[in-house]
């Protein structure tokens, strides 16, 4: 007991983790390049004007300041006693647009409450991340076995697959499935475990995928890529940028030439209007995101906040490089956001809050207010 004691004591007087301000000011950076890209994008049609896109869009941010904040400030022996029931919920909650919600272009990926609608992947990516988080902590040496680690970390994970090809939302269905495996990886569960089940799970959700229309279009654009297309759009706002770009609401692609220009492409209109440099800018901030809680994932002790905090990284990290690939040309046209930047209400409010539990991760381990350990002994 009085070594416990004195442990939580050096570690309470520890020098402060740096880090943690390297990470609010990277996701603060990429908040306001949001703020200011949702002006430039949707503040240029005339029925909607800049005041009334930067009053929504403020809104949007101060509601994911307060979900950082309550992520951040929750203890975190709470956060894990409610992993899985918060997940369970959000699962079935990606089954509602198909009863509460109707359908556009083929899908019913909304739910719609009177003016409030949100897209329930959101939430359920992110509980994903700490209900995985706790089924592989809770395995303890035992995690890499398939029966304590592999089998309930993926088949919890599969669960949420399942709920969203039935929108159908493959892509999303995809991102969860990698970003489960990648944290059980990290965890250590055996590679050869993720073979048979990677294999057999890739190909079902390509034989359900391809059963679509819009799915097999998509894919024959990224084999030969019109100037027409969405992602050919994308590509020549990208390239008429130049080194400079054409300057903050000077670009031209955005008046209804690029799809989803204010969302899903919104890259490649900060690379019209600010150029390589602008792109630059991006990537980098992104790349010091994943080398911050690096950093931090090998400094944390507890497996449980260690994994939380890789999970959220890995969570956020994906996303981009998803989304960054798509604008690109190197991936089908596929509706997932850029975080922090696009502007999609729900994404940035979940995105935030996995910052928030990040550091709120970060410090409970620095400070030994949690320990899986002991929450075991106890039970």
């Amino acid at each position: 007991m009085t070594s416990l004691a004195t442990s939580r004591r050096e570690r309470t007087a520890a020098p402060h983790l740096r880090e943690l301000d390297w990470l609010m000011l990277v996701t603060v950076a990429l908040c306001c390049l949001g703020l200011v890209m949702a002006v430039s994008v949707r503040g240029a049609q005339i029925e909607v004007g800049p005041l009334r896109v930067m009053k929504e869009q403020g809104i949007k941010v101060l509601a994911g300041l307060m979900m950082f904040m309550v992520a951040a400030l929750t203890p975190m022996p709470l956060v894990r006693r409610f992993a899985l029931p918060a997940f369970f919920i959000a699962t079935v909650c990606c089954l509602l647009p198909h009863v509460v919600s109707r359908e556009v272009k083929g899908a019913a990926r909304w739910i719609h409450i009177g003016s409030f609608h949100f897209q329930p992947v959101e939430p359920a990516r992110f509980f994903l991340v700490l209900a995985v988080s706790w089924l592989l902590a809770k395995a303890g040496h035992g995690v890499a076995s398939f029966r304590r680690g592999f089998l309930p970390a993926i088949g919890c994970t599969l669960l949420l697959v399942v709920a969203l090809a039935l929108q159908p939302d493959n892509g999303n269905a995809l991102l969860v499935l990698g970003l489960a495996s990648c944290l059980a990886l990290v965890a250590g569960v055996r590679f050869l475990y993720f073979l048979p089940v990677g294999l057999l799970g890739l190909a079902g959700l390509s034989i359900a995928a391809m059963q679509h229309d819009y799915v097999r279009s998509r894919i024959a654009d990224l084999m030969h890529t019109r100037p027409d297309s969405q992602v050919g759009l994308g590509l020549i706002a990208v390239g008429s940028g130049g080194v400079f770009g054409r300057g903050l609401g000077q670009g031209w692609m955005k008046m209804n030439y690029v799809p989803e220009a204010h969302n899903d492409f919104v890259f490649a209109i900060v690379a019209e209007e600010f150029g390589y440099l602008g792109s630059l800018f991006v990537l980098g901030a992104f790349t010091i995101f994943g080398v911050v809680c690096y950093r931090l994932v090998i400094k944390v002790r507890d497996p449980f906040l260690r994994y939380v905090v890789c999970g959220y990284a890995l969570m956020i990290c994906m996303q981009a490089a998803a989304n960054l690939l798509v604008v690109s040309g190197w991936a089908p046209a596929k509706g997932i956001d850029l975080p922090f930047v696009s502007t999609g209400g729900t994404s940035l409010m979940f995105c935030l809050a996995a910052v928030g539990l990040i550091g709120n991760a970060a410090r409970s381990d620095r400070a030994g207010t949690f320990s899986t350990v002991e929450e075991a002994a106890v039970s």
